[in-house]
Parts: C-alpha cells; sequence; structure tokens
C-alpha cells in the first residue's frame, strides 16, 4: 500500500497518486500522466467518496485526463454526476445476474454519455455461455477457427448493447491477440452475411437479460 491508512483521506490519495505517476516516468517520455484514473469502489459514506472525488478532479487535466468508478451503485453515480464537476468517463461493474446486468444503471450511462466497462463478463456468466442464442452462433464460427467460439460470441452479444465495452481479464498474450483477431472475424461478418440474422441474436440476447 503506498500510503499510510493514518493519515488524512486527502494525504492518502495525494501519496497514492504520486507513487502511480512514478511508475509512469521513463526517459524521454516527458511528464507522466494517467489517462484515466478509476476508484476502484465507493467510500463507505457518500460524503467520503465526494471527499476523494474533490482530490483527483484538483489533477485533471494535467496529470490526470479523466476519471472513472468501479463498483457503484447508481446513487453513488448520480451524486457524482450532478454535485461534482468532472463527471466520471467510464464505469467498471460486474456484467451478471446478481446485479441484473445493470440494466438500469447502464441506461443512465448511456443519457450521461458515460462508458460502461463490464468485467465478469464470462466466468459470472455460465448461464449465458449455455445459452441457446451464444451456442447458435458459437456452431456458425466453429470452421473459422477463431478459438474460444462461446466467449467469443458472448462478447459480441455483450458489445452489440450501447454504450457498452468488455473489459477481457486474460493476463496472457496470445489469448488476448487471439480474442482480437476473433472479434474482427465476427465483425466483419455482422457487417456482412450476418447482417440480417444479427439483429435477431441481439434481440434474444436483450431478452435473456432483461433488456428489451
Amino acid at each position: 500500500m503506498p500510503y499510510n491508512a493514518s493519515q488524512p483521506l486527502e494525504e492518502q490519495i495525494h501519496t497514492s497518486i504520486a507513487s502511480s505517476l512514478s511508475h509512469f516516468t521513463f526517459p524521454g517520455s516527458g511528464e507522466p500522466y494517467i489517462d484515466c484514473l478509476v476508484l476502484h469502489s465507493p467510500l463507505p459514506t457518500l460524503p467520503e467518496t465526494q471527499r476523494a472525488w474533490k482530490v483527483f478532479e484538483s489533477y485533471v487535466p494535467h496529470k490526470i485526463r479523466t476519471l472513472g468508478i468501479s463498483n457503484t451503485s447508481l446513487t453513488v453515480l448520480k451524486s457524482l454526476n450532478t454535485e461534482m464537476n468532472i463527471k466520471p468517463s467510464v464505469v467498471q461493474n460486474r456484467f451478471y445476474p446478481s446485479t441484473n446486468f445493470e440494466v438500469v444503471l447502464r441506461k443512465y450511462c448511456r443519457e450521461e454519455r458515460t462508458i460502461f466497462q463490464s468485467f465478469w463478463t464470462l466466468t459470472g456468466n455460465p448461464q449465458l455461455m449455455e445459452s441457446r442464442v451464444v451456442k447458435e452462433v458459437a456452431g456458425e464460427l466453429e470452421e473459422l477457427g477463431v478459438g474460444d467460439e462461446k466467449a467469443v460470441v458472448l462478447y459480441s452479444l455483450v458489445m452489440s448493447l450501447e454504450g457498452i465495452t468488455v473489459l477481457n481479464g486474460t493476463t496472457n498474450e496470445e489469448r488476448m491477440k487471439s480474442d482480437l483477431r476473433s472479434l474482427g472475424v465476427v465483425g466483419g461478418l455482422v457487417e456482412g452475411e450476418w447482417k440480417e440474422k444479427w439483429k435477431g441474436w441481439t434481440d434474444e440476447f436483450r431478452g435473456l437479460i432483461g433488456e428489451l
């Protein structure tokens, strides 16, 4: 932990940010900065969360370009949007049944032009992985050599929802490259021979997650 937990909240944040920036300092790279600082979770109370956010704001746009929040509720997100000077650019939340796939929160994100980044997209959704629509689309991919067809299909269906991107949790470089290539294959099919039936598949998927 890069800070002393006994320090005031503001001092903890300043120390933590300084530590992060120090790791982005390379010879000839200029002044270090953070593209997006994401608050991992709201603090125990809303006033504490807002205090922390005000400290983050003091670094934007020079040391930090944008701000985000993870594991947030709709109540906290609305407070940041309406009561703070800088709105979250991204929200990182679980995409799985226990949160009803964040249908309501994601709708709010779209209205606010906030990017929703889903995580636990694969491991949190064994039922979706075995759903009829995922299996059907995966069957269409079997002969194209895309690797893990069902995972690629689920990623593709999630990304068909407006305003959402997927956080891929792999730490394997080859797996990441394979996933990106496979998603490119699916994207080409969606724009080409799958154009008509893709709407039917995405409509079915929206029904499965309660977003109709």
